[in-house]
């Protein structure tokens, strides 16, 4: 959040009653403006479609947006397992996602966060899936700057094959940071 306040005025001279007046209401409409915020989740099976290895794609599934706690933020239209900003202006946000899955034995799946998309490299976490059918506990966490409208969602891989993913929970949370 950036806020414009002036403190004198452009000579140095004292701020008038009017500037002052100004830069409060500045100062309480970014306090008083709540923080914006959304998280969904999906606790179902779901199979995602790997059709090449190392590549990651978006879920396809869709989460079950947390109405209670959303503000600013609703699911995503492009891709319904994300969260888009409808707040009408750019804010910076920390994401954390994680997903637990399973695919073959001895299997490295990989998830990263997406904006608009485009899956942000930056972002990936690995984790192994043993025998047993053992969910693989993937997890990240990130800053992103989201203008308006823009969408954030969970992109999956396989990095050892083009072995189907099966998702069992998943969540996607947003805080702004301000």
């Amino acid at each position: 959040m950036t806020l414009s306040l002036t403190r004198r005025s452009i000579k140095g001279s004292p701020l008038t009653a009017a500037e002052h007046d100004s830069n409060l209401d500045k100062l309480e409409t970014a306090i008083t403006r709540a923080p914006v915020r959304g998280q969904l989740s999906r606790t179902t099976t779901g199979t995602i479609t790997i059709a090449s290895q190392n590549t990651y794609v978006t879920t396809g599934l869709e989460g079950t947006l947390d109405t209670a706690t959303a503000s600013g933020m609703v699911r995503g239209i492009t891709d319904t397992f994300g969260l888009r900003n409808s707040s009408g202006a750019t804010r910076l946000m920390r994401f954390y996602g994680s997903i637990d899955a399973t695919a073959n034995n001895n299997q490295t799946l990989g998830i990263r966060l997406a904006l608009n998309g485009t899956p942000i490299d930056v972002s990936e976490c690995r984790a192994f899936t043993s025998s047993g059918g053992a969910e693989a506990k993937l997890v990240t966490s990130w800053m992103i700057s989201m203008a308006a409208n823009d969408e954030v969602s969970l992109f999956i891989a396989n990095h050892s094959g083009a072995t189907n993913i099966d998702l069992k929970r998943a969540r996607l949370v947003a805080s702004e940071v301000r």
